[in-house]
């Protein structure tokens, strides 16, 4: 892609997209629209309250998107549209609303201690808690009671994470430093991973596949599990950690993501021992504290999103270990984060009490929800539409995400490179011959007139007597000409050979009709007239000029006010007689029919004494011939 080139600003196009009531669509400019490549499009939309906006742009039908304006709750820009070798731009505009900030459920003593994980099942249609009261719940997402209870220990059980298998039917918990498979069908209870860890483990993720699963433990080990025969495949730690806090698998299961005390996130290929491993950033806070509560993937672009003591939602890129964006608006720890199973957000709790949704670019998706005590734990429904959120207040609350109200709209326009034809103003005396060029700018930056010129007809509207044609009358007072020519980089596409006549009205208009390109569809052509004037010739010094052979006239003054005409007609015919005054002011005119032979015409004129021209346009040819009036 070329660069973008700067230019005088030019409203070309207008977007606005519908508010949080209607569906996403594209007002102006309409589907098919012509855009201006290297010229600045205005992007206007409407999103309601609470809404965060996104464009992106394709060059190639929709194969690969550029993105154009990332996740602001601002709702206008103003683009470059850049310099392409096409001729076709698709836009796609997405609008994220907020949460309405009510929760739609709660249930304010769900457990007797503080609350310390909550999960979805992949269904949706269950919730499980841990608390620090040593009690699992199993909840039913639309009524918020309690649908399954275990009973697994006493405050002094280290019950950190649990998490669904697959489905809803079997539920992995730890329970101190071990693992609690727990088949909720057959009631089966299965502990396993003695001697394993050393000390409680703090974090759990389950594989996509649901075969395995991961670790993060106090003991400063990360270990890999198989949940069929229930026995660790590979345990390891990292120099300088002594406690990990979390862990998480990609969405494809390839990737595993993991931190703890030193505040870096580690990335490596979990499946391929010998594939470097990433170290991504760090947090941090002033007191040296670096510890990583929470990590989790997202499905777009690749996405990790890490949330820490230093009190930042950091976003990386999973490809590259490169942090994209940061979420800064907590006051406290980020104990929590979860991306969308799908989509772009992400939704993080704090220490502070709030629960806040953001975009990968770390634009914050208003408004806060306050969910009334200290966050430990945050979830996504699978479908999106539900955050529920728990803490120290032992509460449960769920949330409505506002991911329904989303909405997207892609348009296509056309790209066309501008180019400005102008006819240049003239002025001249009469009699003089001269040539009229038609002019196009804009033509040193466009690529593709810097290596090859393309055929294209110009249809122009100029004052017919101003046209120099050998062996052809001019019938008509304005005539239409076609021009065939090629469009190269120069500055001047060709030259109309024309000569100047009495009797043209001050500032006559020459414009420029169309442009016909042949051979592409690059060029749009922005054309801009030009005007003649003629000077005139003093009594005396004048030479009759007439197109054809001339016609035989005779002026007589008879009166002070009255004139006689004598015209011979050398065909049949409608002809015009006019008089304009020295400043090319018409100040009398006649049409009529006339058949060939003598005729007489005596106007009488009200005229103050000065140098006036007579024109008469026959059928074939024009004449002009200058007049005195003495009083």
């Amino acid at each position: 892609m070329r660069p973008l080139l700067h230019r005088k600003p030019t409203l070309v196009g207008l977007l606005i997209v519908g508010t949080l009531t209607g569906e996403a669509q594209w007002l102006s400019p309409q589907p098919g629209d012509t855009v201006l490549m290297g010229r600045p499009l205005f992007l206007h939309w409407q999103g309601g309250q609470f809404s965060s906006a996104s464009v992106w742009y394709s060059t190639d039908t929709g194969k690969t998107w550029q993105p154009l304006f990332l996740d602001n709750p601002t709702d206008r820009f103003l683009w470059n549209v850049p310099a392409v070798d096409t001729v076709q731009l698709l836009l796609r505009l997405r609008l994220e609303y907020g949460a309405t900030p009510v929760p739609i459920r709660e249930r304010k003593k769900a457990h007797q201690a503080p609350i310390r994980c909550a999960r979805f099942s992949p269904d949706g249609t269950y919730i499980v808690t841990t608390g620090e009261d040593g009690v699992v719940k199993l909840w039913n997402t639309a009524t918020l009671e309690a649908a399954d209870v275990l009973i697994l220990g006493t405050r002094t059980t280290s019950l950190n994470s649990a998490a669904f298998v697959r489905d809803s039917s079997r539920l992995l918990i730890t329970v101190d430093s071990l693992l609690l498979l727990y088949d909720r069908i057959s009631g089966q209870r299965t502990i396993f991973g003695f001697g394993i860890h050393r000390s409680f483990i703090r974090d759990l993720a389950i594989h996509p596949s649901g075969r395995y699963a991961a670790t993060a433990a106090d003991d400063s080990l990360i270990c890999l599990w198989d949940l069929e025969s229930r026995q660790p495949l590979v345990c390891w730690g990292e120099p300088g950690v002594s406690s990990w806090y979390s862990v998480a698998f990609s969405p494809d299961g390839a990737l595993i993501a993991y931190g703890g005390n030193d505040g870096i996130v580690y990335l490596r290929q979990w499946q391929q021992p010998g594939q470097p491993m990433h170290r991504l950033g760090q947090h941090g806070d002033s007191t040296g504290n670096r510890v990583i509560w929470s990590l989790s993937f997202g499905t777009e672009e690749q996405l990790l999103a890490s949330g820490g003591v230093d009190r930042v939602v950091r976003l990386w890129d999973s490809r590259t270990g490169r942090e994209r964006s940061q979420a800064i608006g907590h006051r406290f720890h980020v104990r929590s984060v979860r991306a969308l199973p799908w989509g772009r957000r992400i939704v993080s709790g704090s220490l502070d009490s709030t629960v806040r949704q953001w975009t990968p670019s770390g634009t914050p998706l208003n408004p806060i929800l306050w969910h009334g005590g200290q966050v430990l734990s945050v979830d996504y429904s699978l479908d999106g539409k539900l955050i529920v959120s728990v803490g120290r207040d032992s509460a449960i609350r769920l949330w409505a995400s506002g991911i329904e109200q989303s909405r997207e709209d892609t348009l296509a326009v056309v790209l066309k490179y501008p180019i400005r034809l102008r006819l240049p103003s003239l002025a001249g005396v009469a009699g003089k011959r001269d040539f009229l060029p038609v002019l196009h700018e804009d033509y040193d930056w466009i690529p593709l007139l810097q290596t090859d010129s393309f055929a294209c007809r110009i249809t122009l509207r100029i004052p017919a007597w101003l046209l120099e044609r050998e062996g052809e009358s001019v019938p008509r007072t304005w005539d239409t000409v076609h021009y065939e020519t090629r469009l190269r980089a120069t500055d001047t596409l060709f030259r109309l050979a024309l000569r100047y006549l009495e009797g043209i009205p001050p500032g006559a208009p020459m414009e420029i009709l169309s442009v016909d390109w042949h051979g592409t569809e690059a060029f749009r052509a922005e054309l801009t007239p030009g005007f003649v004037s003629v000077q005139s010739h003093c009594p005396g010094t004048f030479s009759p000029i007439t197109t054809g052979h001339p016609l035989r006239l005779q002026l007589r003054r008879d009166s002070p006010n009255q004139l006689t005409i004598t015209l011979l007609a050398d065909e049949d015919g409608g002809y015009q007689l006019r008089l304009y005054d020295s400043m090319g002011r018409e100040v009398w005119h006649s049409t009529m029919h006339l058949q060939q032979g003598e005729h007489v015409f005596s106007p009488r004129l009200d005229i103050a004494p000065g140098v006036y021209w007579f024109s008469v346009h026959s059928p074939s040819r024009r004449f002009v011939q200058p007049f005195w009036h003495s009083p």
